[in-house]
C-alpha cells in the first residue's frame, strides 16, 4: 500500500499514541499493585520484585517509569494534579482554589497516613526521585504555580514574590511537616496544622485569608 506524506505522518502520529496509552495503563497498573500491596503489608515490608510480580511487569519497566521505590510518590502527586484540575470550579477565585488544593492534598495524606509518611521520609533520601521531579513529573508544582499566577494577575495575592518560590515554599514547608522534621513525634493532627499552614501561605503570599476556611 503507498502513503502519502501526509498518510504517514497521521500513521506516525496513531503509533506514538498508542505507545503513549501503553506507557500510561503501564505506570498506572504498578502504581496500583504497589497500592494494593501497601494496603495488605507495611510500606517497608513490600519490595519491588513484589510490585513487579503483582503488576506482571519486569524490574526493567519499572524503573522506566520509577526511579525507586519511593518514586511512586510521584504518581501519587500526578494523580491528584489531574484530579483536581479536571473537578475544581471554573469560577472560583485562586484563593479559594488554593484551599481547595491544600484541603485535597491534606485528605489524601491524611487516608493512608502511615504509609505516606514512610514513602515520603525515603522519598526526600532518594536522589533518583527527586531529580525526576525537579526535571519532569511536575503536575503538582505547575498547578500551584498557576493558581498563584492567576491570582496575582487578579490582584489577590501580592506580586512581590515569583510564584515559583512561592511554589516551592508552599510544598517545602508541607514536605517538612510530613516528614517529621517539624512536630517530630508529637501527636498533632491534620485539623490542628492546616489552618495554621494556610495562615502562612496566604500572609506570604500577601493576600487575605478568607474568615471561614
Amino acid at each position: 500500500m503507498d502513503y502519502g506524506s501526509a498518510d504517514l505522518e497521521n500513521v506516525t502520529t496513531a503509533q506514538t499514541d498508542r505507545r503513549t496509552r501503553k506507557r500510561e495503563r503501564t505506570r498506572q497498573e504498578i502504581y496500583d499493585a504497589a497500592m494494593d500491596l501497601f494496603a495488605k503489608h507495611s510500606y517497608e515490608s513490600v519490595t519491588i520484585d513484589m510490585i513487579c510480580e503483582a503488576a506482571d511487569v519486569g524490574r526493567s519497566t519499572f524503573f522506566l517509569h520509577f526511579p525507586a521505590k519511593a518514586g511512586l510518590l510521584i504518581e501519587f502527586s500526578r494523580r491528584l494534579a489531574d484530579d483536581f484540575s479536571a473537578a475544581q470550579k471554573k469560577n472560583a477565585s485562586a484563593g479559594e482554589t488554593l484551599i481547595a488544593l491544600v484541603r485535597e492534598i491534606s485528605a489524601r495524606i491524611e487516608a493512608q497516613h502511615e504509609l505516606m509518611l514512610a514513602m515520603f521520609r525515603e522519598f526526600i533520601l532518594t536522589p533518583e526521585a527527586i531529580k525526576r521531579t525537579r526535571e519532569k513529573d511536575r503536575e503538582l508544582f505547575e498547578l500551584i504555580e498557576s493558581i498563584l499566577w492567576r491570582g496575582q494577575k487578579a490582584g489577590e495575592f501580592s506580586n512581590r514574590i515569583h510564584p515559583r518560590l512561592a511554589t516551592g515554599s508552599i510544598l517545602s514547608t508541607a514536605a517538612a511537616i510530613l516528614s517529621g522534621l517539624v512536630f517530630g513525634d508529637e501527636p498533632v493532627s491534620m485539623e490542628q496544622i492546616l489552618p495554621q499552614y494556610l495562615e502562612m501561605i496566604f500572609h506570604g503570599l500577601g493576600g487575605e485569608l478568607p474568615d471561614k476556611l
